[in-house]
């Protein structure tokens, strides 16, 4: 059987001698193994996982000040209330869309322009003209995603001061980026990853910003990190998970329902839930959370390859509209597909 998560109950014997014990918790994928690191392919100069047996594993220490989450501020939480879905812009349209809520991913919105690492844009207006939308449209920063771009923003962001630079652009809240964590990977680059996501958040709240955390899991030990944060946090009560991807199976997906519903009880307050990706979970979603929000382009995207929405029942379908406007269509796909999405 084909294993998605670190979901075992023996802890690997190698892991007792491991000076990352404490953070990680230890290596309990199914099958066993001595540690963490049986399942490296090689460890060679092209290497760029986070590895204790890398000369250079203290300076990827150092880069995220250790693993644990005791250096994270409060992080400010967006004010008001959420609707239940918001549209992804993918890329800037002609036009001026008058939706009260867009998302737009980070990597759409940070870009390289004359080998400066900056927004795309140094104005609210100039952001929302740039993608077709009203100067009224309160934004989301989107910041899941491929590896490259959240990964480019990583590496630049510091240097290029780009979080003050994306608080000018008057967004209404950030959703922490992703960072992988692949099962065959080592451990350390799991925890580096858990971290990198939250210092990005970090780096967003100082600037302003309201964020949204994304507590990336692959072992119930990372759900116990993400439960210690939000003990430790009792501000944040937004989180973020993406089911296009590692989550994309029901199975996967029920699991980290499953993890998120008892935090939540335990902790005695309700957790909001961006679910990035989630229209097939509409149904499910009113079952685990009080309230939460889907974050998906489908309207948009369908509007650019011109089509419409029409019927609405279990399923949305889909008519050819070519010819027509692409954000004429797109305010009209948007309104069809709430309406779908609520209904469940």
């Amino acid at each position: 059987m084909k294993l998605y998560r670190l979901d075992g109950e023996t802890i690997s014997v190698g892991c007792s001698t491991c000076p990352l014990f404490q953070d990680c918790g230890g290596y309990t994928r199914r099958g066993g193994g001595w540690s963490c690191m049986d399942r490296c392919a090689a460890c060679t100069k092209s290497c760029n996982l986070v590895c204790v047996k890398k000369p250079d594993f203290a300076r990827a220490l150092l880069e995220v000040g250790g693993f644990r989450h005791d250096d994270i501020p409060q992080l400010p939480a967006p004010k008001g209330p959420l609707p239940q879905y918001i549209p992804v812009v993918q890329h800037p349209i002609d036009g001026c869309v008058p939706l009260d809520w867009a998302v737009i991913p980070l990597v759409e919105i940070m870009r390289f322009d004359r080998g400066a690492y900056a927004p795309r844009a140094a104005t609210p207006d100039e952001l929302r003209r740039a993608f077709g939308l009203a100067p009224t449209t309160r934004l989301v920063l989107l910041g899941t995603g491929r590896d490259r771009g959240i990964e480019t923003y990583w590496r630049h962001h510091r240097v290029s001061n780009a979080a003050t630079a994306l608080a000018e652009l008057d967004l209404t809240l950030a959703i922490a980026p992703n960072y992988s964590m692949f099962l065959e990977d080592p451990r350390p680059q799991h925890l580096h990853n858990r971290k990198r996501s939250l210092l990005v958040a970090k780096s967003w709240a100082e600037a302003g910003i309201a964020v949204s955390i994304y507590p990336q899991a692959v072992s119930p030990l990372d759900w116990s990190f993400h439960e210690s944060f939000l003990r430790e946090h009792p501000e944040v009560v937004h989180v973020a998970l993406e089911f296009q991807t590692g989550l994309a199976r029901p199975e996967r997906a029920t699991f980290a329902f499953d993890h998120l519903s008892r935090i939540q009880d335990r902790l005695g307050r309700r957790l909001h839930l961006f679910a990035v990706g989630a229209s097939r979970y509409r149904e499910e979603l009113p079952k685990r959370f009080d309230t939460w929000t889907i974050l998906d382009s489908m309207p948009f995207m369908k509007a650019v390859k011109r089509r419409v929405a029409a019927s609405i029942d279990r399923r949305i379908g889909w008519d050819r509209a070519l010819g027509e406007d692409v954000a004429d269509l797109f305010f009209h796909n948007v309104g069809r597909y709430t309406e779908w999405i609520r209904n469940g």
